[in-house]
Protein backbone atom coordinates (compact mmCIF):
# COMPACT_ATOMS: atom_id res chain seq x y z
CA UNK A 1 0.00 0.00 0.00
CA UNK A 2 1.63 3.20 -1.53
CA UNK A 3 1.61 6.26 1.00
CA UNK A 4 -0.41 9.32 -0.09
CA UNK A 5 2.67 11.59 -0.82
CA UNK A 6 6.32 10.26 -1.26
CA UNK A 7 7.79 12.56 1.10
CA UNK A 8 7.22 14.90 3.94
CA UNK A 9 8.51 17.72 1.51
CA UNK A 10 5.06 17.53 -0.12
CA UNK A 11 2.73 18.19 2.40
CA UNK A 12 1.47 22.34 2.43
CA UNK A 13 1.36 23.55 5.50
CA UNK A 14 -2.66 23.54 7.39
CA UNK A 15 -2.21 19.76 5.90
CA UNK A 16 -1.92 16.30 6.58
CA UNK A 17 -0.75 12.86 4.36
CA UNK A 18 0.09 9.26 4.78
CA UNK A 19 3.56 8.72 4.37
CA UNK A 20 5.11 5.02 3.86
CA UNK A 21 8.45 4.86 5.90
CA UNK A 22 9.61 1.26 5.29
CA UNK A 23 7.25 -1.04 6.47
CA UNK A 24 5.89 1.40 8.47
CA UNK A 25 2.30 4.01 7.53
CA UNK A 26 3.24 7.59 9.08
CA UNK A 27 0.50 10.19 9.05
CA UNK A 28 2.54 13.59 9.13
CA UNK A 29 0.10 16.73 9.46
CA UNK A 30 2.75 20.09 8.43
CA UNK A 31 0.61 22.88 10.87
CA UNK A 32 -0.19 26.32 10.18
CA UNK A 33 4.04 27.20 11.34
CA UNK A 34 5.56 24.31 9.22
CA UNK A 35 6.37 21.78 11.89
CA UNK A 36 5.63 18.62 11.31
CA UNK A 37 3.38 16.10 13.96
CA UNK A 38 4.07 12.67 13.12
CA UNK A 39 1.93 9.62 14.60
CA UNK A 40 1.63 5.92 13.50
CA UNK A 41 -1.22 5.75 10.77
CA UNK A 42 -2.90 2.51 12.13
CA UNK A 43 -6.01 3.68 14.30
CA UNK A 44 -5.70 2.55 17.76
CA UNK A 45 -9.47 0.67 17.53
CA UNK A 46 -8.74 -2.55 15.14
CA UNK A 47 -5.60 -1.03 13.48
CA UNK A 48 -6.95 0.25 9.79
CA UNK A 49 -5.08 3.15 7.95
CA UNK A 50 -6.45 6.53 8.98
CA UNK A 51 -6.93 9.03 6.04
CA UNK A 52 -6.31 12.93 6.33
CA UNK A 53 -9.75 14.95 6.48
CA UNK A 54 -9.95 17.92 4.90
CA UNK A 55 -12.54 19.55 5.79
CA UNK A 56 -12.51 18.61 9.26
CA UNK A 57 -8.72 18.80 9.93
CA UNK A 58 -8.62 15.52 11.58
CA UNK A 59 -7.38 11.85 10.78
CA UNK A 60 -9.96 9.59 10.39
CA UNK A 61 -10.34 5.89 10.08
CA UNK A 62 -12.36 4.56 7.31
CA UNK A 63 -13.41 1.64 9.10
CA UNK A 64 -15.47 2.36 12.04
CA UNK A 65 -15.48 6.47 12.20
CA UNK A 66 -12.68 7.17 14.81
CA UNK A 67 -11.48 10.53 14.45
CA UNK A 68 -7.79 12.12 15.97
CA UNK A 69 -6.24 15.44 16.54
CA UNK A 70 -4.13 16.10 13.86
CA UNK A 71 -0.98 17.50 16.21
CA UNK A 72 -1.67 15.54 19.17
CA UNK A 73 -2.70 12.30 17.83
CA UNK A 74 -5.63 12.34 20.45
CA UNK A 75 -9.36 10.57 20.12
CA UNK A 76 -11.85 13.13 18.70
CA UNK A 77 -14.43 10.04 18.31
CA UNK A 78 -14.89 7.26 19.10
CA UNK A 79 -14.54 4.06 18.83
CA UNK A 80 -10.90 4.65 19.54
CA UNK A 81 -10.42 4.91 23.42
CA UNK A 82 -6.36 5.78 22.92
CA UNK A 83 -4.53 8.40 20.91
CA UNK A 84 -2.26 7.34 17.71
CA UNK A 85 0.77 5.89 19.02
CA UNK A 86 3.60 8.06 18.26
CA UNK A 87 6.42 6.53 16.29
CA UNK A 88 8.55 6.30 19.37
CA UNK A 89 5.72 3.98 20.96
CA UNK A 90 5.52 2.25 17.57
CA UNK A 91 8.89 0.77 17.28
Amino acid sequence: QPGDVGSEEEIPLGAGAVVRRGASMVAVYRDTFGELHEHSAACTHLGCIVHWNSQEMSWDCPCHGSRFNPSTGEVLNGPALTALRTLEESE
